[in-house]
């Protein structure tokens, strides 16, 4: 399955003003470029969960939807599941999930790149922080864009394809932007936007060169 990684958004319900506003804000993010989408909303209910990703489903066409966590409601509705270090057991979730249903992995350093199986290798990693975020609870300080660029490539080289993610945003994306990374994870500069199509186009643009 081919799949253009360029401008991953992860959403947030706080950042954008309330979990009502999760679905029109990504609806103009994809118009202004976003080409994958991850549900995170860490607080709702599996229930709000589905209810959410099924409005999602209904507007995003031919964009893929991830689901963060929650495996139940991702083998359910047929969409893609991306999990952390602290979740669900890789080789776990992929026997509950359908042929064609993908994992992604958050991978915040190389034993943890190391530790991947050849045999259970997640269809996308996600790479990080690249900088500090206030976005994620707990997350630890940013690795920089090198260490992180370093990481694509170690990743590549095993035929793992990897986002950046952690508070990549329009003034600095550009540091990415030749890199080995498939693409960028966003989720302020988009969720939090006055104007998220227009956001996405900056973000997709910076992260071209």
């Amino acid at each position: 399955m081919a799949i253009d990684w360029t401008l991953y958004l992860v959403t947030d319900p706080d950042l954008a003003g309330g979990r009502d506003n999760v679905v029109s804000i990504v609806q103009e993010a994809v118009r202004g470029g976003v080409t994958v989408v991850q549900l995170r909303d860490k607080e709702a209910s599996d229930e709000q969960i589905e209810r959410t990703a099924r409005e999602l489903l209904g507007v995003l066409g031919d964009v893929p939807l991830f689901i963060n966590d929650r495996v139940e409601v991702a083998a359910k509705l047929g969409c893609h599941l991306h999990i952390g270090q602290d979740d669900m057991a890789f080789r776990e979730a992929r026997e509950k999930l359908g042929e064609g249903q993908l994992i992604g992995l958050s991978i915040g350093s190389s034993d943890e790149l190391a530790a991947i199986a050849d045999d259970a290798r997640p269809d996308v990693i996600g790479i990080g922080p690249v900088h500090s975020t206030g976005t994620k609870k707990n997350a630890p300080a940013g690795m920089g864009p090198a260490a992180a660029a370093a990481l694509a490539h170690a990743a590549r080289e095993r035929g793992i394809e990897s986002v950046a993610i952690g508070g990549i945003k329009t003034h600095n994306a550009h540091e990415l932007a030749g890199s080995e990374f498939a693409g960028i994870c966003v989720v302020s500069d988009i969720m939090a936007a006055e104007d998220p199509a227009a956001a996405a186009a900056h973000l997709k643009e910076a992260f071209h060169g």
